[in-house]
Formats: C-alpha cells, structure tokens, sequence
C-alpha cells in the first residue's frame, strides 16, 4: 500500500523551527499540545510521531517518553505503521532497547526510507546504535542534506564522525566533526568540540587537541562529557610531556565519570603519567586495575606498562610474569620492545645468557635503540668497553634525542669513557654533557655525570675539548 502524507502540518513548521534554534521546550510544547488537540486522526498521528522523532534524538534517555508517542502515532492511525519515518523509528527504538543488530539491519531492509531523508537519518542512528557503523555510514552518505530539516544538519555531520569513528578513520571523522562544530549552536557545539578532539588525540595530534578544547563552553556540558574533555586535555598533556598536568586533569575526569564512563582509559593513562613522574608503585596500582578490567584488544598494552612500572620498582619477577604474556600476545604491535624490555629484566635479575639471546631476538625484529642497550649493558658487565661503546652508540643512532633509551646510552657512555682514562675525557665531557640536559635533580645519575664533566673539564685545562 502507498503512504500518503497529510498536508504540511503549521505546528509542525514551527517545531523545527524552535529545535533549528535550540529552543527545545517549545518544540516539545508545540508538538505534544496539537498531538493531544481534538483534530483528523492523521493529523494528530502525524504529530504523534514527529514527537516520537524528536524523543529519539534523546538515544535511549528518549525510550521512556518516545516509545509511547509512536505507539500513540500508530494507534490513532493504524495505516502510519507504511510510514517510512514510522518504520525508521519503530526500529530505532528497538535499538536503544537492546534489540539485536540482526533484526534492526533486516526491519530497515524491508522499509523504504530511503526517498526520505528525515527517515533515512534515523535508520542510520539506529544502525548505529547497535554497532552497525558501516551500514550507517552508507546510509548517512546517501542522504541528501539540503531535505534535511535544519536542525538535523549538524546532527548528520556528528553521526557521520561518530560511524567513521567506530571504524577507525579518524581523520574522516575529524573532517565530519569539523562541520559539525561549524553548523551546531550552543551546548550541542561544545559537545561536538570534545568529540573532535578526541579524533584529533587519537591521530597524535596533541597540539591541537588542547586549542579545540579551550572553545568549550564547560558549563554547558554533562557530566559524561564533562569526564571525556578533562580525560582527553589529560591525554594532551601527557602527549606534550606535562605528566603533572596529566594528573590534575584525570583527577577531574574521575570526579565526573559515571556507571558509563571509560575506567580502563583512565586507569590506564594516569598509570602512565605516575610512571612518567616516576611514581611507579601507585603506577602499579592503576595498572594492576586496569589489566583486570581491559579489553581483550588493550591488555597487553597495559600489561607491558605495568611491566615497565614494576621494573623501576626492582619487582622483576612480577614484571618477567607479564612480559611473558605480552610476548606471547602475536597480535600486540609492539612485541619487539617488549622482548626487549624482557631482555632488560632478565639482565637485572643476572640471568645473562638468556636476557643476550631475547635481547637479540629483539634486535632482529626491530626493537634497535632498546635492544641494543641491552647489548650494550651485557657487553659493559663483561668489561668488553670497545663493545659495549659500540652497542651503546648504536642506540644513541636508532633513538631521539632526550627519550630514555637515548638518555642511558650517554649516561653510561660517560661512565665507559671514564674508566678508559684520561685520554678519552673530551668524549666523557660530551656525553656527560648530554645526559646532564635531559637528567632531572634528584636522578641517582644526577651527581655521578657532574662529577665526570668536572673531572673532565679539569683534565681539558678548563674547555670543552683538546685544543690544538
């Protein structure tokens, strides 16, 4: 049977017109009053049901109150359930209700909503409800926005970043939320903000991130959200080197954070930045929460920082333990650096042979500056110097300038360098120098490399090199 649509409906007009400008009240005033006014049973089915459109908007806060309005829309005219706007809704709904992404993919195949864009919007967010991302997305793309009533122009946009970002396309999904920002007004642009920055985090590009954040309006936001900005400006300065920033704002993400909040992102940075201020048992702590909470995909990320974590804390069986699991996880990107890093444990512990052979193993697959410290260590407790500077200027070479593996290579050059004699002060002096840089005041290394520079600028007569 054909569906055909009653004339335009004015209250209707002025609805939209109030959620255009975000006057929300109004639009559910206007709609639930000409829905409850003695009127044609189409017409007042018609409103019904853009009420229930309207609750939708809501996801599943919207259930309690939307679910009836359709109800009430198909019992006041039974020939709406054709409707495809009334299809799309009908499905929604049972989305937010739980409802299998079988039956919401199979419901909205039979429906024809794709000749209207308001119905075909809400297919997508009930496709997208029940992870149905790439079917969502094909659907969002089809639609032809200049139909769309405009206060779902922004929403479109957002439910375009939301799918791309379900499957992974971040910078998709930042073009998406760019052009949400642009077309959403009020509270609803400082949500679309935090979403595009969090897309922005997730494609490394931290410096960015905080300038998006500092044009929300925080008062403006949720709870939830209010947790995801502070945890995302954490994630940003943590990124940019700030661990202690980091801390603060994971402390303010945690005070918002609810039943429906991310516990393992969070356990898992602020382990991190512990870690990176060298508070490495509370570190442990929040680790140890957030492996046991961790999504199969991200426990071994959390394995391996807790490793390192209890490292640091001379508890090297422990972190053996679970170097082990990480190594043995062939899906984890960074296996190389954890054999490495398996490789560093076992020199602690004395195992010698074992920590050479993983160490090796390591430096095959690519772990190079980490691998290569190792072999250098090992080669330096065996007094084999030419060797040990060998493996050691090889991890300088494979690493940046200032990050750890760097950082100990000169340190213990300029040790190596010392013990050779007076002969090799200028290169005691130039990676003395160079550690020195990046060596915070209270490292155990803090007063030894002093003590090589002044040893060393004594014996060059007071320069920085032999003068010809």
């Amino acid at each position: 049977m054909i569906f055909r649509r009653s004339p335009p409906l004015a209250d209707l007009e002025g609805a939209h017109r109030a959620l255009a400008e975000g006057r929300y009240d109004t639009a559910f005033a206007l709609l639930e009053s000409a829905a409850r006014r003695p009127r044609a049973r189409a017409a007042q089915a018609q409103y019904w049901l853009h009420l229930a459109a309207v609750y939708a908007l809501y996801g599943s806060d919207g259930l309690e109150n939307g679910g009836p309005a359709l109800k009430a829309a198909v019992a006041a005219d039974p020939n709406l359930a054709s409707d495809p706007l009334y299809q799309a809704l009908f499905w929604e709904y049972a989305a937010y209700r739980g409802g299998a992404v079988s039956d919401v993919k199979r419901g909205l195949r039979l429906a024809s909503v794709e000749t209207e864009p308001l119905a075909a919007y809400h297919a997508a967010a009930a496709l997208l409800a029940v992870d149905a991302a790439r079917s969502a997305l094909r659907r969002l793309v089809a639609i032809d926005a200049r139909r769309l009533p405009a206060y779902l122009v922004w929403r479109r946009w957002s439910l375009l970043g939301q799918a791309h970002e379900a499957l992974g396309d971040w910078d998709a999904a930042v073009a998406a939320y760019v052009q949400a920002v642009e077309h959403a007004h009020g509270p609803e642009r400082s949500v679309e903000l935090v979403s595009l920055a969090t897309c922005l985090l997730e494609l490394g590009r931290s410096d960015e991130v905080l300038g998006v954040l500092d044009g929300v309006e925080r008062d403006a936001l949720a709870a939830e959200d209010r947790a995801t900005l502070h945890y995302v400006e954490g994630r940003a300065h943590l990124d940019a080197g700030n661990p202690n920033l980091a801390l603060e704002r994971f402390a303010r993400a945690r005070d918002y954070e609810g039943e429906n909040g991310d516990a393992f992102s969070l356990d898992y940075a602020c382990g991190q930045a512990l870690t990176a201020v060298g508070r490495y048992r509370e570190a442990v702590e929040g680790l140890r929460r957030a492996i046991a909470i961790a999504p199969a995909e991200h426990r071994a990320f959390a394995q391996h920082e807790a490793a390192y974590a209890l490292s640091e804390s001379d508890e090297l069986a422990e972190a053996e333990g679970l170097l082990g699991d990480v190594v043995s996880d062939p899906a984890y990107p960074h296996r190389a650096e954890a054999l490495a890093d398996l490789a560093d444990v076992r020199f602690k512990l004395g195992e010698y042979e074992a920590a050479e052979a993983v160490a090796e193993q390591a430096l095959d697959m690519g772990a190079t500056a980490s691998a290569c410290l190792v072999l250098g260590n090992l080669a330096y407790e065996y007094f084999r110097l030419d060797e040990a500077v060998g493996w050691f200027e090889q991890a300088i070479g494979a690493s940046g300038a200032g990050d750890p593996v760097w950082l100990a290579a000169h340190q213990v050059l300029a040790d190596v360098f010392a013990h050779r004699g007076e002969a090799f002060a200028e290169r005691v002096l130039h990676h003395a120098v160079a550690a020195l840089e990046h060596t915070d005041a209270g490292s155990e290394w803090r007063l030894p490399l002093e003590r090589h520079v002044a040893w060393a600028r004594q014996i060059l007569g007071g320069h920085d090199r032999v003068l010809n």
